[in-house]
């Protein structure tokens, strides 16, 4: 049998016959933990050698400790080249961007539990969205346009009241539900507590609480951010939740949570792509690109 214990030594699962290899060993945890696969490593008892998922497993048995990498929660996805935006772990540069908008998840969604993130903003070049997605798709066009629970940050460059458009404000389910206050062009940080379980999400700025909402629940969730400009950089950290701010704790556990269903109806020009994948994107916007641009893109 495999015999997987956590690093206190405890046994957790206890898998017979032996899996052929460490992945499909990884397969069983999952569904037997409810853990994801990809946010599992397995030490080989004994040593200090992580199994690669190929790694062919001793059919006569095996001991093993598991370590919980959650650091994919926060791992941009590698997949944003294709807008020529990069990406290096939890930074997310754009200096080549093409696309005009695009929104980029993280590598591996929220199934469960509570977690905090922090976004540095360390440059938004007009606006910029920061939050939570259930469809993992990458798309291009208007954060306005996409199914989520977000911090929008307003546009830089506009004395606008509208929090549709201009004003920094809690941006859910294409609502504009209340005002948030505007982040910086550079140097602030906003923060978001995420209770899957609980369903609800509160956002901060610089630990300074904004407001928070609900979430459906028995929901997978992508951390992502959506960027607009050649010169936005933003930086994904991962946080204890523990460190949260105690009033974004409070409102996640408790309330009091905004209405979602009381703002106001977001809507942009670029509805023709909504929830593309990459490769429609790409194909999409090539067919009506201008050769200009075209010339850019070579």
């Amino acid at each position: 049998a495999a015999r997987v214990r956590n690093l206190a030594g405890d046994l957790l699962a206890e898998v017979s016959p032996v899996p052929s290899t460490a992945g499909a060993l990884k397969a069983t945890l999952e569904e037997q933990l409810g853990c994801s696969r990809a946010l599992l490593q397995l030490v080989k008892g004994g040593s200090a050698d992580i199994l690669g998922d190929e790694e062919e497993l001793d059919p006569a048995g095996l001991d093993a400790a598991m370590i919980v990498d959650e650091s994919p929660m926060s791992r941009w996805d590698d997949a944003a080249d294709v807008f020529d935006v990069e990406v290096d772990g939890g930074v997310l540069k754009c200096p080549d961007l093409w696309a005009g908008h695009v929104a980029v998840p993280t590598s591996e969604p929220l199934r469960g539990g509570a977690h905090y993130f922090e976004f540095a903003l360390r440059r938004i070049g007009d606006e910029q969205w920061c939050g939570l997605m259930r469809d993992r798709r990458m798309s291009v066009g208007s954060g306005r346009d996409i199914e989520a629970w977000t911090y929008y940050s307003g546009r830089m460059s506009t004395p606008s009241a509208s929090i549709v458009d201009g004003q920094a404000a809690l941006h859910a389910e294409r609502r504009a539900v209340a005002r948030f206050e505007k982040p910086r062009p550079s140097g602030d940080a906003i923060g978001m507590l995420v209770d899957v379980d609980a369903g609800a999400v509160a956002f901060d700025l610089n630990g300074a609480f904004q407001g928070a909402c609900a979430l459906p629940k028995r929901a997978a969730y992508w951390v992502f951010t959506h960027v607009d400009e050649p010169e936005d950089h933003v930086e994904l950290f991962k946080c204890p939740a523990e460190s949260a701010p105690v009033t974004s704790a409070e409102a996640v556990k408790a309330g009091p949570l905004l209405d979602v269903s009381a703002g106001k109806q977001l809507s942009s020009p670029f509805d023709q792509f909504l929830e593309l994948t990459f490769e429609e994107a790409d194909f999409a916007l090539y067919e009506n690109d201008t050769d200009d641009r075209r010339r850019r893109r070579r």
